[in-house]
């Protein structure tokens, strides 16, 4: 188990299998009444101490053993964090840049300020907005701003998706510790405001509105390489404040331990080829072919899909992180195929309709909101824990199961064990209603969320309303209730007579 590092002083070091395993000594002291530790990796060290707001320190993002790619990414990155260099992490699209981010500030035990940026981004996201409280106006500060004054790091994800008229408001903050604010205060550096405060005491900071920018306050920001991804290029001035670096997916050998370690019951030599594919598709020739990147960061939590039942075939699962039939044209699935013919993983043309259906589904006895489900395939049957919701018990009469969807919703189950789960179908072929029995079957009460070319991130997350008094509120969309209250979101879009749920 990873202890709390708020607690324990920590230490890396190489183990005899060639990754990296955490290790704790209690050597922390006590400096200015507060608890202090020393984090080392390597020849870089770090100071930490015990955060005023812990719920915003990121937790069980860092693993027990951490391969040594992702130890070298830490270490730059804390390398960059004891120089006070903000840092800048470019990489394939995927969770493996946020994922480096919230390891390194769980390991350091730093505070987060998180903003995903969109084409929606405004200044007043970054900064102050005005909201009115009890009929008056007030500006309330911002995830920057926040983070600036409070000594977290401040986290921008997606880079490329904001308007380039809205990032250079950072520009003077990454220089300088610098930023004027709407409502006339005057952010500025930490030994610039102790250098004053000492002269002229704190009123007269008071008054001359001057707010201090705390010397822990570091930015990471994360973004894809553009052009070859698509987006908007960082301004020179502002890329400028950045230390960049490529965060790549993990090597060959370290990948297939994690594989190994989380998949006892695969064949070693079907992990091989799994991951060899995969790898095929991240090269140079397979990027000059037109073929998108495959997404090797989620074979790990996938994998688990094939040690459940080993009898799967390899390239059926594969198909559920590369449907490469969905979006990629004729040339570029005959590409895809010889790839698969060269791994030995040629997709199993029969009907398979007969070949998997659920066998049996109780409520767990063991963990609460969890559903015990029994799937036969192929004469053999495998039984797995499932999320669930509190719903359990009522079905939809009205939904008549034929062969095929006795193997849909037995394919949707496995799915469902491990991640979020998306159905592509044409118009009208009943994806709502395999969904909604699938919900029936888990327990889970659904949400419905229509989607359309005109929708804003703040439509999908939160809408600004006011009250009958006048006041601005935050009123939530139906996907954070769904996501408060533990139910299961239906997303609806149409395009080119194509229907995601």
């Amino acid at each position: 188990m990873l202890l709390n590092p708020s607690r324990q002083c920590l230490r890396l070091h190489k183990s005899l299998f060639g990754r990296y395993t955490l290790n704790f000594s209690t050597s922390a002291h006590t400096y200015s009444n507060k608890e202090q530790e020393t984090i080392r990796i390597g020849n870089v060290s770090k100071t930490v101490r015990v955060p005023n707001n812990p719920e915003l320190v990121p937790r069980d993002y860092l693993p027990k053993d951490v391969p040594s790619q992702t130890l070298h990414d830490l270490k730059w990155i804390m390398q960059k964090d004891v120089l006070g260099q903000d840092v800048f992490l470019l990489g394939r699209p995927g969770p493996s840049r946020r994922l480096l981010a919230k390891q390194y500030l769980q390991l350091t035990n730093q505070e987060m300020e998180y903003v995903a940026l969109s084409r929606d981004t405004t200044e007043s996201d970054l900064k102050q907005r005005r909201e009115i409280v009890s009929g008056t106006a007030h500006y309330m500060d911002q995830a920057a701003v926040k983070a600036a004054m409070e000594g977290r790091v401040l986290v921008l994800e997606g880079i490329e998706k904001v308007e380039r008229n809205v990032l250079p408001v950072l520009n003077n903050l990454l220089e300088n510790r610098e930023m004027h604010l709407e409502d006339g205060r005057l952010l500025i550096p930490a030994a610039r405001y102790d250098k004053l405060l000492a002269e002229h005491g704190q009123e007269v900071m008071d008054k001359w509105r001057l707010v201090r920018v705390s010397q822990d306050f570091r930015v990471i920001a994360l973004g894809l390489p553009v052009p070859k991804y698509t987006g908007s290029p960082l301004d020179p001035p502002l890329r400028s404040r950045f230390q960049a670096r490529d965060v790549q997916h993990l090597p060959y050998g370290q990948q297939l331990d994690i594989l190994m370690g989380k998949a006892p019951n695969v064949d070693k030599d079907i992990l091989s080829r799994i991951l060899s594919f995969s790898h095929t598709l991240l090269t140079e020739e397979s990027s000059a072919l037109g073929l998108a990147d495959f997404p090797v960061e989620n074979l790990v939590r996938g994998i688990s899909i094939l040690n459940t039942v080993p009898q799967l075939e390899p390239a059926d699962f594969l198909n559920r992180f590369y449907p490469y039939k969905l979006f990629l044209p004729q040339e570029g699935q005959r590409s895809v195929e010889d790839t698969f013919m060269n791994f030995q993983l040629t997709p199993n043309t029969k009907p398979q309709s007969h070949l998997m259906e659920i066998e049996s589904i109780a409520r767990s006895s063991v963990s609460p909101n969890s559903v015990d489900v029994g799937i036969k395939y192929k004469g053999a049957e495998q039984y797995m824990t499932v999320k669930g919701g509190d719903n359990f018990g009522e079905s939809n009469v009205k939904f008549v199961r034929t062969a095929y969807h006795n193997w849909l919703l037995a394919d949707l189950m496995l799915s469902h064990s491990v991640a979020d789960l998306c159905l592509v179908g044409p118009r009208g072929s009943g994806k709502s209603a395999v969904v909604q029995e699938l919900a029936d079957m888990l327990g889970y009460r659904t949400e419905t969320i229509q989607l359309y070319q005109d929708m804003t991130a703040r439509d999908l997350l939160q809408q600004r309303t006011t009250t009958p008094t006048g006041d601005t509120v935050w009123r939530l969309s139906s996907l954070v209730e769904a996501a408060l209250h533990g139910k299961m979101p239906l997303w609806m879009v149409c395009i080119e007579f194509i229907k995601v749920v």
